[in-house]
Parts: C-alpha cells; sequence; structure tokens
C-alpha cells in the first residue's frame, strides 16, 4: 500500500513539475535564478567578512600577548637582577622577596609563552581561513558575472523566439486568409494540369 502511495505521489509531483513548467515564464524563472544568484554572494561576503574579522581579532590578541609577554619578561630580568643585589649587598629578606617576585614572573611568563603559542597556531589558522573565503568570493563573484551575462543571451533568445511566433503567427493568419479568397497557386496548377 505504501508503495503504491509512494508511486502515486512521485507521478503526481511530476505532472505539476511538468504543467507548471510549461505555463512557467522564462523571463520570470530567469531573474529568479540570477535574484537567488546575487543573494547567495551577498550571503557569502557576510560570512567572509566575519571570517576576516575573526582573523583580525586574533592577530590583536597576538600582538597583545607578545607585548604582555616582553613586559613580564623584563620584569622577571629585574625581580632577578634586584634578588641578586640584595644578596650581595647581605639583605636576605628583600633577596627572598625578590627571589619569590622573580618566581611569579617566570611562571606567568611559562603561562604566556603557552597562551603566545596557542595564538601563534590560531592566527595561522584563521588567516588561512581568511583567505579561503576571499577566494570563495572572488570566484562566486566570477560565476555571478557569468550567470549574468548568461541571462542577457538567454533574454535575448527569448526575445527573438518570441519575434519568431509573432512572425509564423502572421505568417499562418495571412495564408488562411489569402487561401480563402483568390486560390493559391498550387490550386491554379493543379487545374491547369487538369484541363
Amino acid at each position: 500500500m505504501f508503495k503504491v502511495f509512494r508511486r502515486w505521489w512521485a507521478y503526481l509531483t511530476a505532472k505539476l513539475s511538468s504543467d507548471f513548467n510549461e505555463r512557467a515564464d522564462p523571463k520570470i524563472q530567469l531573474e529568479q535564478a540570477i535574484t537567488e544568484a546575487q543573494e547567495q554572494q551577498r550571503r557569502l561576503k557576510e560570512q567572509a567578512a566575519n571570517v576576516i574579522a575573526h582573523q583580525k581579532q586574533t592577530e590583536m590578541r597576538l600582538n597583545r600577548a607578545m607585548g604582555e609577554l616582553e613586559k613580564v619578561g623584563a620584569n622577571a630580568r629585574q625581580a632577578v637582577l634586584m634578588a641578586d643585589e640584595a644578596s650581595k649587598g647581605g639583605d636576605q629578606t628583600k633577596a627572598t622577596q625578590y627571589t619569590v617576585t622573580a618566581e611569579s614572573f617566570a611562571n606567568r611568563l611559562i603561562a604566556l609563552e603557552r597562551e603566545v603559542e596557542d595564538l601563534k597556531s590560531l592566527h595561522l589558522q584563521s588567516t588561512e581561513a581568511a583567505n579561503q573565503a576571499k577566494s570563495a568570493v572572488q570566484q562566486n563573484s566570477s560565476a555571478l558575472q557569468a550567470k549574468l551575462a548568461e541571462r542577457q543571451k538567454l533574454l535575448s533568445q527569448l526575445d527573438q523566439a518570441k519575434m519568431q511566433e509573432q512572425m509564423n503567427k502572421a505568417m499562418t493568419s495571412l495564408s488562411e486568409t489569402v487561401g480563402q479568397d483568390v486560390p493559391t497557386l498550387n490550386e491554379v496548377r493543379d487545374k491547369i494540369e487538369a484541363r
């Protein structure tokens, strides 16, 4: 039963599609196709803009992290130097404080180095994605231009076909009226041959 219903549905769908395609105006269908292609281009540009914006954000985060890495590295070196000076000066309390501070900066430095490496990797991936997005927009733009050129060609062919149909109707109408009032050459020839 289900198989029969499915076959009936496929038949009905095919019949309705066929009827629609016979009655549909090609000019309107052509405009619908172009409008859809233009909408697809707009969506692709938006997606590419988002990918490029993400790449720029990643780049800014990487630059900030690298700047912070330099500052923390300089602070750690400074703390080590100050601990060394305090140790040479005989002030063990300050030497211990500076050593603890240097260790704190060193731990922060390690974390920042990991973050910078992760951001470098992410930046590389986002740059590649941005380049791919730019390439996709360019390719789609070229395809859209080709579709627009094809549209002009098809519209021209459609206008020629409509003119030809009108000419055929006019010729048919003309030959019908001529055939009613005046005999055709074939009729005259047949008459002469019959005599």
